[in-house]
């Protein structure tokens, strides 16, 4: 049987080093006037310019060719490019740009790359009421999922210790994730509210698992059993079912971010940092929180 109740501080203080290191690096990356976090048109409005080629280009062409002079001509040092798979279309996703700048980015393709703003630009405007809108449906969308899983599992186990330790062990896996995207500048679109609840529901189903184990063996338990023994080697038992569970999990994320495009990416990169915190938190810190509690 493993000790894990006996390094139980040594997993707390790491949790919140990990939690709180997100807040600390949006306070710097705003400081250093980058934005808290790198919001994609989805999260803060912006304009989408989608520019058919007679060519394919690669990213790394794009970057060093086009990206410095369209800085200039639009004055977003921000810009996030996206291929379009199969096709020669770039979509470049910039801050809100007016008529003049609108004009000087067609004609800067038309000089430079014989497009025709006509025919091959095609350009959209995504207000930032949309977005923040989309701002506070993550957020929601989160928390009710939260709040849902609490109840279910004080219903599921008539001990609102065993919900309490559940819950905070998955916002401790949405804090550290959510570090991940601040840290890495990870674009926040669509895919991080998706990401986000995918971590929320697969993180405890291996809580649920070495909650389960622990009540079972709280049954059988004698008034000699120290219960401190007890949920460790529940966690000891459920530990190989834990391991291969992510592990397996974990494999196929990797694939998908791998094999995948550049959206899918964004979705699978945060994911397999969610996978790796989800099996952490409830093989390390759920099972000894609940003995705290």
């Amino acid at each position: 049987t493993i000790d894990f109740l006996g390094k139980r501080r040594v997993f707390f203080a790491i949790s919140i080093v990990l939690c709180l290191s997100g807040f600390v690096f949006m306070g710097i990356n705003h400081a250093r006037g980058i934005g808290a976090m790198n919001y994609s048109l989805d999260f803060v409005g912006g304009t989408s310019t989608t520019v058919t080629f007679d060519k394919e280009y690669t990213l790394d062409e794009i970057d060093s060719e086009m990206i410095p002079d369209l800085e200039e001509i639009t004055g977003d040092v921000n810009i996030q490019v996206q291929i379009v798979r199969d096709s020669n279309q770039v979509i470049f996703k910039t801050q809100t740009l007016g008529l003049e700048e609108r004009e000087a980015f067609a004609q800067y393709m038309e000089d430079n790359y014989g497009v025709n703003p006509e025919k091959d630009i095609e350009t959209n405007n995504i207000s930032s009421t949309v977005s923040g809108e989309m701002r506070m449906d993550a957020v929601i969308a989160v928390v009710i999922a939260t709040i849902c899983m609490l109840l279910y599992i004080w219903f599921r186990f008539k001990d609102i210790r065993f919900a309490t330790s559940a819950v905070v062990a998955l916002v401790h896996d949405v804090l550290v994730v959510l570090a991940f995207y601040v840290i890495a500048r990870v674009s926040v679109g669509s895919t991080f509210i998706a990401c986000m609840l995918t971590i929320v529901g697969y993180s405890i189903n291996a809580t649920i698992v070495i909650f389960d184990r622990i009540r079972e063996n709280m049954r059988s338990m004698k008034k000699t059993d120290d219960l401190k023994d007890v949920v460790n080697a529940s966690i000891t038992q459920t530990l190989t079912r834990s391991i291969y569970t992510s592990f397996t999990t974990f494999v196929m994320v990797a694939v998908l971010y791998v094999m995948g495009v550049t959206s899918i990416k964004e979705f699978a990169l945060p994911l397999i940092v969610g996978i790796v915190c989800g099996a952490y938190s409830s093989v390390c810190i759920t099972g000894p929180l609940w003995y705290v509690m």
